[in-house]
């Protein structure tokens, strides 16, 4: 069970860091739209953190899709590693 909870855990904060990205290029782009003023360094600051805070997020839950995906033995039904060529339990060719 605490596996499922890390993992929950782990999404969690991904999409919370995706929506507090979303939210800093969004009121950065607004600050720099709405006040063009010289002095926009907290705003370019806010666009920057919130880029690479969605980047971060979306290559985190890229990595997690890639680990998650599983094959199994069409014959019996065995777990397979991606770089099996044959089921390590009854010997029936993959692919």
């Amino acid at each position: 069970m605490s596996k499922k909870k890390s993992k929950l855990d782990r999404y969690t904060w991904i999409i919370t860091e995706l929506v507090l990205g979303i939210a800093a290029l969004g009121y950065g782009l607004f600050g720099i739209i709405v006040t063009p003023t010289p002095l926009n360094y907290l705003y370019i600051i806010l666009i920057c953190l919130g880029s690479i805070s969605i980047l971060t997020a979306i290559i985190q839950m890229t990595i997690m899709r890639k680990k998650k995906i599983n094959k199994f033995c069409s014959k019996c039904g065995e777990k397979i590693k991606k770089e099996d060529d044959f089921c390590p339990k009854c010997g029936e060719k993959i692919g």
